[in-house]
């Protein structure tokens, strides 16, 4: 602070001896005089990240130099800083107006060696590629390396960079083969062509998916740059930075957060807590407190940077507070609040489109996030919309190898697979898969994923011939990645045993399981064991009735009192399966209540349970659904052997006192809940609390349905077994629970019986968790004395039922 208040009293200071001085000259000189003197001022402005004030000192230095006489290389230098901060505060159309006026002055200059008029193309070039206006940026930086000498490293790793961005892999390794050739000559050895290099080689690694080969480049090229100009250059930061994105590919999202926080702090240290690089590093680590569920910290830090961005930039809206809101509204999309979500991605989108152009692929990567929330409203007719524009430009913008066309046309499929367009899924999928053999090649994970898409979607067609063809294909893949015994072969082989079945192959597919048995048998979680359930269960049709009502309660906390036990996507959970049970079941909206962080306290699921709404409504004919997606503790020995539900208020000290008892609440059910058709899902063992330091909070331990007092015609459907962990997805915002029962309740359509449901849900869910995790998740439903047939969810109610 002290240092800060000497620099005004000395700019202070200096500025009245300027003005006293030009008092004693000629106006011409004076104003000159006054225009260096200003130019000089804006450029320190500038360089420390005070783009407001170097805007304002700029356009002062432009008006004193109306008159006077200057030479060209002086006007192209002045042009050019106006022009450069115009575009580091995102006021691009201003800003390439005046790098073309520097450059017409530059090329008066007739040298031979015109580092000023390459350092403008350069920068010209930076702008295009800013705007996704990749043959303008390729054509400047061209121009630039011809006549850049010593220097022609940084328009060549431009293109590189470029190249990457564009989707054109052959062009980005041909100019990073030139890169390394720069960087690998004497006299380079101590510049930044070298670490720039290895930058850039760290980024095409990670296109290709060698991410290992890619974190060697990014920390190298942190060694160099932290020789060369220090941890706290803006070079160093944004590096790392690149580092943390690699890390949240592979989900290690703790060493990305710890990499933007180290980021954060150079940059606060360097550059000044209201320097514009604080404000985008506190977005990119809000992301990445975002994908580790720490939703309130994220939202907090994003907010700051908006507030601080409005600071910087003197508006309300630019396109650096539009990406804060982008990211905003996925952190509110992954805590449930979708309603907020869209309204903060769709400002987003507005502002993009105004700012960098309706075609840019910024502009495509926000209509497919608003796609992700309209998908999870049930609002499929948006989603397309907004899917579709977004294929539209990454095929008009990119080249043959971008990654966005193959995850853009997977993003279609999977669409179309949740309305049951199959045909229209089969064109997006083959795309998929052409793409990452093209790209990533044949043995790569992506390309298995992608050739099981293809078999998955056969099956479904029951063109089980394609579906095995394209499962074998994937098995194959995988064989060659993993090893024969690993567990991602074992979720193949059951899949693709799967499919031999449907055949009619049951000798071929009894194999595959035995042999995939034989791999899980020796995983963590595979001594636990089935209840004894008589599967498939006989319900007895003759004690059938029809449904009055339909209720239902979706519980789900991801915020908790005790920020120290907060799951990831719990709430979200709950949201998705209300809104599933509304939009796909057939369940009233009035009839599906929905609790979640700070609502689902323990008396407020105490009272919505009893005789506050469910107790107090529902009739004996009615069918309820209650949904829970939270902690299960472990069994306590101090309370007899109970497990708890843990509620958001609860203490994860005083269980006993402030949790709510698993047995408790099937008996509870029993005896308040009128009806005697209860299916109760229990979402309740997640392993993210363990990572967080949850305690025992971390699962449900030694607990399985069988141990519930189940009353009479209640089904209870658990995520896991006792001893094994239920797990989020690596591929979704949901539990890997959660979402494969929403499409399990779907595989036979409106007709879906919770058996059949279980049966497939059970392959789903050990599937990918094998596939994903290299673990074991098996859920379990158990069931006694239903009356009436295996209920079927999406069932309708009686004509006249009361409301």
């Amino acid at each position: 602070m002290k240092t800060k208040l000497h620099s005004r009293v000395f700019a202070t200071i200096l500025s009245i001896f300027v003005l006293l001085s030009l008092v004693s000259l000629e106006p011409a000189r004076a104003q000159k005089a006054l225009a260096k003197q200003l130019y000089n001022r804006a450029t320190m402005a500038y360089e420390t990240g005070n783009y407001k004030q170097a805007l304002t000192l700029f356009r002062k230095m432009m008006e004193a130099s109306k008159t006077g006489k200057y030479s060209d290389r002086d006007i192209a230098a002045a042009y050019l800083g106006l022009a450069e901060t115009l575009r580091s505060m995102g006021i691009y159309e201003e800003a390439e107006e005046k790098f073309k006026i520097a450059r017409e002055h530059s090329e008066k200059l007739k040298l031979g060696k015109n580092f000023l008029l390459s350092r403008i193309l350069n920068d010209l070039g930076a702008l295009c590629l800013d705007m996704g206006r990749f043959e303008e940026a390729e054509k400047y930086w061209q121009e630039s390396e011809k006549i850049s000498g010593d220097f022609a490293y940084y328009p060549v790793n431009n293109m590189v960079r470029m190249y990457i961005f564009w989707g054109k892999s052959d062009e980005a390794r041909e100019h990073l083969t030139k890169a390394m050739d720069i960087a690998s000559e004497k006299k380079f050895q101590h510049t930044l062509a070298v670490p720039y290099a290895q930058f850039n080689q760290a980024m095409l690694y990670t296109l290709t998916g060698n991410y290992p080969a890619a974190e060697e480049q990014y920390k190298a090229s942190l060694d160099e740059l932290a020789a060369q100009v220090g941890k706290d250059h803006l070079y160093y930061t944004m590096v790392k930075s690149g580092l943390a994105k690699l890390y949240c590919k592979e989900s290690r999202f703790s060493e990305a957060e710890s990499a933007l926080q180290d980021v954060l702090k150079s940059c606060r240290d360097g550059l000044g807590d209201d320097h514009p690089s604080v404000s985008l590093c506190m977005v990119e680590l809000g992301d990445v407190l975002c994908d580790l569920g720490k939703y309130q910290e994220a939202e907090k830090l994003i907010e700051k940077s908006i507030d601080l961005d409005k600071k910087i930039y003197n508006t309300d809206d630019n396109i650096f507070i539009a990406r804060a809101r982008h990211c905003l509204g996925k952190v509110k999309r992954q805590d449930g609040r979708y309603d907020e979500a869209v309204d903060l991605i769709s400002k987003s989108l507005v502002t993009t489109k105004s700012c960098l152009g309706a075609q840019h692929l910024e502009t495509a990567l926000i209509l497919r996030d608003l796609a992700r929330v309209y998908i999870d409203q049930g609002n499929f007719k948006e989603a397309e919309k907004s899917l579709s524009e977004a294929r539209q430009i990454v095929d008009s913008q990119t080249g043959p190898d971008h990654p966005d066309r193959a995850e853009v046309a997977r993003d279609l499929g999977f669409l179309y697979m949740r309305e049951d367009r199959l045909t229209e899924a089969e064109p997006q999928f083959k795309t998929a898969l052409e793409l990452s053999r093209k790209v990533l090649g044949e043995k790569h994970a992506v390309t298995a994923d992608s050739a099981r898409d293809l078999g998955e979607l056969y099956l479904k067609q029951k063109q089980f011939d394609q579906a095995v063809s394209y499962l074998k294909n994937a098995l194959a893949i995988d064989e060659s990645l993993y090893g024969k015994d690993a567990p991602q072969v074992a979720a193949d082989l059951m899949s693709l045993a799967g499919a031999l079945k449907a055949q009619d192959n049951t000798e071929e597919s009894a194999k595959l399981l035995t042999r995939a048995n034989g791999i899980t048998s020796k995983l963590a979680g595979s001594s636990a064991q089935l209840p004894t359930i008589d599967v498939p269960v006989n319900f007895d049709s003759s004690r059938d009735r029809p449904v009055r009502q339909k209720w239902a309660l979706a519980i789900g906390i991801s915020s908790f009192a005790d920020p120290s036990i907060n799951l990831k996507f719990a709430a979200k959970d709950a949201t998705d399966f209300r809104n599933f049970l509304v939009n796909k079941e057939k369940f009233k909206p009035e009839n599906v209540r929905l609790l979640t962080d700070e609502k689902a306290t323990r008396q407020n699921i105490i009272d919505t349970l009893g005789d506050k709404w469910l107790g107090a409504n529902v009739q004996k004919d009615d069918l309820v659904v209650v949904y829970v997606s939270s902690h299960g503790s472990g069994s306590q020995q101090d309370a007899g052997g109970v497990n708890f539900l843990v509620a958001h208020d609860t203490d994860k000290t005083s269980l006993l006192a402030t949790g709510i008892p698993m047995q408790w609440l099937t008996k509870m059910i029993q005896e308040q809940v009128k009806s005697d058709r209860v299916v109760l899902i229990l979402d309740v063992c997640h392993s993210g609390a363990a990572a967080s330091g949850g305690k025992a909070l971390s699962r449900i331990m030694g607990m399985t349905p069988t141990e519930l007092t189940i009353g009479s015609g209640q089904m209870v459907l658990c995520s896991s077994l006792a001893e094994q962990v239920s797990w989020e997805s690596k591929n979704y915002e949901n539990s890997v629970f959660t979402r494969r029962l929403m499409e399990a309740l779907r595989v036979n359509q409106d007709r879906t019986t919770l058996l059949e449901a279980y049966r497939k849900l059970k392959d789903l869910v050990e599937g990918e968790v094998l596939r994903d995790r290299a673990n074991l998740q098996t859920p379990v439903l158990w069931n006694k004395d239903w009356s009436g047939k295996d209920p079927v969810l999406a069932i309708e109610t009686v004509p006249g039922g009361s409301d």
